[in-house]
């Protein structure tokens, strides 16, 4: 059996940002898209909402938080909604990707229309992923929610190179090792290392499933 992940999204207030600020937000999702290579589509419509259709859901969740940070890195900083999905999939599924009727599909923009305050949910169609998706998506949400565009930085250049250490990440940043580990401190980036491990030990449980 396949299993198809699918992120749906908009602008947090894009509608009260000028031209240029609304741009820089859009070119970094743009720039997203392409850093996800092969492993996702994304497509962007409406002018603030944009939609990710992925065959590999293991990277579901490193997808979203790299979208948000790279919002939330800006200055001045934006941030946007995502809801992700994960369904199974049959091959006649696969191909298609935006405006699909496929489980996951519905799952993720139903779910999107029904956040309110909240920048981050998960579905599932298994019952017991979802549920623990939910919440541990809630508490990632919480943790993100609070950073300041130094941490989102800080926590996007980490992401992105976990293998490195802590003054070799300073570096391409230009700061010192002991400025760069307090600022990756206080954006709680082990919360989101241990958040991406369980995710993985819990797709595998729900695919092993």
């Amino acid at each position: 059996m396949s299993f198809a992940g699918v992120i749906t999204g908009d602008i947090v207030d894009s509608t009260k940002m000028d031209e240029a600020t609304r741009r820089q937000c859009l070119t970094a999702i743009e720039g997203c898209f392409t850093a996800f290579g092969n492993h996702a589509n994304g497509d962007i419509y409406r002018g603030d909402a944009f939609q990710i259709y992925t065959l590999a859901p293991e990277q579901l969740l490193y997808m979203a938080i790299k979208l948000r940070l790279s919002l939330l890195r800006l200055e001045p900083s934006a941030d946007v909604r995502l809801s992700l999905s994960i369904a199974k999939a049959t091959p006649r599924e696969l191909p298609v990707r935006m405006s699909n009727n496929s489980e996951a599909f519905l799952m993720s923009g139903r779910h999107l229309d029904a956040m309110k305050s909240a920048r981050l949910t998960f579905s599932a169609d298994d019952d017991a992923f979802a549920d623990d998706g939910k919440i541990v998506c809630s508490l990632l949400d919480d943790v993100m929610s609070g950073l300041t565009t130094k941490m989102a930085l800080a926590l996007d250049v980490w992401i992105e190179n976990t293998t490195l250490s802590h003054a070799e990440l300073a570096e391409k940043l230009g700061l010192s090792r002991s400025a760069f580990t307090r600022v990756i401190n206080r954006a709680s980036y082990t919360k989101v290392e241990d958040v991406l491990d369980w995710y993985q030990r819990r797709y595998n449980r729900y695919l092993a499933g």
